[in-house]
């Protein structure tokens, strides 16, 4: 066993399947196979079911945990020592949501890497919860996302208050409620007001995003079972089709005052649902003995750019 298992473990888990692991990992099949049926003697249990696709016993469950903290704890110390020798090289992993990357992104990187023009960043989008469990796993090297304060084992610093809004067209308004619309739309902004929307097709990204999460919560707040007619990942995608009238859809309010310089001219009404409806969006990365520097410096020019007040990067 030595710290190629560890690789080994964790890519033939991800990958679900010995030979697209040996392709990520540019080693023979054969060659892989050999040294896991080496290690499970060792260990005397067997880390993977031969099925299709492949599974983990009990046991690699529990041997990919001790992997993945190899990995990060290694990771780690390449860090500190690059730091001890004043080497600005590396890839830095940020993870943020589909929703907020295009928004936020584009002028931290580019201030990040005037200043350390040999970092690279590997940027990975994905769904907020999703994101906190890669970055606790030492996977991501820090995230932007809604994280509690308390989170162990997380450094979590507040860069500002985000909430989740309701937009839909004016002519799906006018088509459903008719005279009726504005005593809707005035309902629907209070508490359990969700209800007033009865008829209304909605559209939702996953649950395991906050703009996903709230609605869902507010829904069953409100007693009301809505009718979802397209769920998507990408909040992007749903303001578009909200744009057409296909449907009612919850999005943060950065996207919106992002993509309508002004959205009632756009034909659109955005409507605020309440205090219940906001959040704190943060950065977040592992609490270690050491911090890589670029992890702190990436972190400091996220807090720089929201430091004034402004919500919108330009």
């Amino acid at each position: 066993m030595n710290f190629h298992t560890m690789d080994y473990v964790v890519a033939i888990a991800e990958e679900r399947s010995f030979t697209k692991a040996a392709e990520r990992l540019h080693v023979t099949q054969q060659t892989l196979s050999a040294h896991i049926a080496s290690v499970e003697r060792e260990l005397g249990v067997r880390l993977f079911e031969r099925t299709v696709p492949l599974g983990l016993t009990y046991a690699g469950e529990e041997f990919l945990a001790y992997a993945r903290h190899f990995q990060a704890e290694r990771r780690a110390m390449g860090q500190e020592f690059r730091d001890i020798a004043h080497d600005e090289r590396g890839r830095l992993r940020v993870g943020v949501t589909s929703s907020r990357g295009h928004i936020i992104m584009p002028r931290a990187i580019a201030m990040f890497q005037a200043d350390h023009p040999g970092i690279s960043i590997q940027l990975v989008e994905g769904e907020n919860d999703e994101l906190v469990d890669v970055l606790e796993e030492g996977r991501l090297d820090l995230v932007v996302a809604t994280v509690s304060a308390s989170e162990p084992g997380l450094q979590v610093r507040e860069l500002f208050r985000e909430e989740v809004v309701l937009v839909v067209a004016e002519s799906l308004l006018d088509r459903l409620y008719g005279e009726r619309k504005e005593e809707v739309v005035a309902a629907a902004s209070r508490p359990k007001g969700l209800r007033a929307l009865a008829g209304c097709p909605f559209m939702l990204v996953g649950e395991r995003d906050v703009p996903g999460d709230f609605p869902r919560r507010a829904f069953a707040r409100a007693g009301v079972t809505p009718d979802v007619r397209v769920t998507s990942s990408n909040s992007e995608t749903l303001l578009a089709l909200a744009l057409r009238g296909t449907g009612a859809c919850f999005v943060p309010s950065e996207l919106v005052a992002t993509s309508f310089a002004d959205p009632e001219a756009a034909g659109m009404r955005v409507v605020r649902l309440g205090s219940a409806m906001s959040y704190r969006l943060c950065v977040a990365w592992r609490e270690s003995a050491h911090t890589w520097s670029m992890t702190e410096a990436f972190a400091n020019v996220l807090m720089e750019q929201f430091a004034d007040g402004s919500r919108v990067s330009a």
